[in-house]
């Protein structure tokens, strides 16, 4: 039987090498430092039990990326809890957000990131964390450019919507 997952050294080096990235990654669509490193643990674990892919990955940091992005939404539905967003002037958050980025937008659609299909969860994280423009998501997703702008818009709308139930009972008495 071929194996079909990563030796524990071989996992140890790639967490030696790209833990503080995935970290970072994770705790940015989290936004809680536990479900973070519980996400991280389970891609790593994930690695061991079927990341054989990981090997011959043309970009092996962005299918770590892909693998950390699955744990991270599986985190949070698993504990069905609402992301709160950290405060604009966190020095944490501000060093781990990309400058094109627009931080309000961000927040709000990663606040309802539990809520959008696959596709669009990948094209939201790509969009708001990343800060890949609208041309090399398509490449990436392998959509036209307008798509992704159609996609990105709808994900917006569909994080209002989402966010505004709460708002509107937050402000009555």
């Amino acid at each position: 039987m071929p194996e079909t997952g990563l030796g524990r050294e071989e996992v140890g080096r790639i967490y030696e090498r790209y833990g503080c990235f995935l970290r970072r990654r994770a705790w940015l669509i989290t936004r809680d430092a536990a479900l973070a490193e519980d996400a991280v643990h389970e891609a790593l674990v994930k690695l061991m039990k079927s990341g054989a892919g990981y090997r011959s990955a043309d970009h092996p940091l962005r299918w770590l990326h892909a693998v950390v992005d699955r744990s991270s939404i599986d985190q949070l539905r698993r504990g069905k809890r609402l992301r709160t967003a950290a405060a604009l002037d966190d020095p944490v958050a501000r060093r781990a957000e990309h400058p094109d980025v627009d931080i309000e937008a961000r927040d709000s659609v990663l606040k309802a990131l539990g809520t959008l299909g696959e596709v669009d969860q990948r094209i939201a994280i790509l969009s708001f964390i990343d800060g890949m423009s609208q041309s090399q998501i398509g490449e990436e997703v392998g959509y036209s450019r307008v798509t992704v702008n159609k996609r990105l818009q709808t994900i917006r709308e569909s994080a209002r919507a989402f966010l505004s139930p709460e708002s509107s009972s937050e402000a009555a008495p």
